[in-house]
This record gives structure tokens, C-alpha cells and sequence, in this order.
């Protein structure tokens, strides 16, 4: 989980750009919790799936409950990956700084905009509708209507990696945003810089404390 947003927040220009900032980091914590709880209710489901095979023969209502639970969870780790392309563009084009447009070229590379719109309009989806170019066009039934395999959410006949692989790539990519924002605004503030001597200076000595408490201790 990240906690670093809120040391920028009197380095950028204003209030509303760390908030943006600040919705980004939110929202790649919230995928953390997301996976966290997928990867437990897929072992919930392989669970009861094998029990309920092996002794009942039968699958129960919790072994479908925790499918819903499943999907729920994955809608809303798409919804996370959505507000953070969205707070991301808006970043960029608040601050136009080169190597953020090219974090956010290779994040929309990356993770496509497509399931997000699928979800987002998933009543549209269920009667055939979809708009292409403003304009709402007949797409047909819908045979493959969420459902998953393996790692992968599949919606009409793609599939969406949904694991803590992904995770791990948006985790890298506000890594690179706040290297970014640390190298080219950060380190040309006085202030940011005086604050960051004294923050290592006073953990130095706080090192120094205990290394030496222990010894005495021992």
C-alpha cells in the first residue's frame, strides 16, 4: 500500500493537482485490497468446489454466492483501473510534462478501455447496444456474459487479466509518476529539498539511538 502523494502536496502547483495525485495513488491501493480479496474467494470457490464434487456431489449456494462475490469484486477492480487512466489524463494535462504523456500512452497500451466500457454499460450490453462513435449500433446477443477462467475475467469473447501481475505493473506505473514528479518538480524546491535533509539526517541519528540502545541492552 502506498502512502508518498501527500509529501507533494506543496511541490505542485496547486491544490487540485495533488488532489488528482492523490485519487491516483488512492485508487492503485484500492486494486491492492481488490486482489486480495479475489485471490481469497478463488480459493474459497476451489475449496467447495472440490468438497461439494467429492462428498455431495452437489454444488451448494455458497459455492455461487462467492462466484457472485467474484465478479463484484473484479467489477470493481476495473472501476479502480478506470479512475486511474481518468486522474492520470487529467495530471497530464495539467502539468504537460512529456514523460507523464508517456506513462499514460503506455498504461492505456496496456490496459484496455474496453472491458471498463463493458462494464460501465453493462445494461446496454445485455440487449445488444453498444455506442461506437456517439452512435448506438446492434452489436447482437452477448454469449460469453462475464464469466472467468483461470486469472482472466472473459466478456464476449476476450479476456481481461485480472491477478497480481497487473497489480504489480499499475503499482510500477505510479512508481514511475512519482519519479517523475520527485525528479522534475521535487528536487528544484529549495524547501522539498531542505526538508528532505533533515528527514534522513533525523533518521540517521534515530538509527544511531537504537543501535546503540540495543547494545547496551544486550
Amino acid at each position: 500500500m502506498f502512502d508518498i502523494a501527500s509529501k507533494y502536496i506543496f511541490v505542485l502547483d496547486d491544490l487540485q493537482t495533488y488532489l488528482l495525485l492523490s485519487i491516483i495513488e488512492e485508487y492503485v491501493n484500492g486494486l491492492e485490497i481488490q486482489i486480495r480479496r479475489i485471490d481469497r474467494t478463488r480459493k474459497d470457490i476451489l475449496k467447495s468446489l472440490q468438497s461439494q464434487l467429492e462428498f455431495e456431489k452437489t454444488i451448494s449456494k455458497t459455492h455461487w454466492d462467492r462466484h457472485r462475490r467474484l465478479f463484484h469484486d473484479a467489477h470493481f477492480y476495473f472501476i479502480c483501473i478506470g479512475q486511474i487512466s481518468k486522474s492520470l489524463e487529467k495530471l497530464c494535462k495539467r502539468m504537460n510534462n512529456p514523460k507523464l504523456h508517456k506513462i499514460k500512452s503506455n498504461f492505456d497500451k496496456e490496459f484496455s478501455r474496453e472491458i471498463r466500457n463493458d462494464l460501465e454499460h453493462i445494461d446496454s450490453r445485455a440487449i445488444g447496444k453498444k455506442k461506437i462513435h456517439r452512435k448506438e449500433v446492434n452489436i447482437g446477443l452477448i454469449q460469453d456474459f462475464k464469466n472467468f477462467s483461470g486469472d482472466n475475467l472473459t466478456f464476449n469473447g476476450k479476456s481481461y487479466p485480472v491477478n497480481k501481475n497487473e497489480l504489480n505493473k499499475i503499482k510500477s506505473t505510479y512508481k514511475k509518476i512519482i519519479s517523475v514528479i520527485h525528479d522534475d518538480y521535487a528536487l528544484k524546491d529549495p524547501h522539498f529539498v531542505n526538508r528532505l535533509v533533515t528527514e534522513k539526517h533525523i533518521e540517521k541519528i534515530t538509527k544511531a539511538i537504537q543501535k546503540e540502545y540495543l547494545k547496551h541492552k544486550t
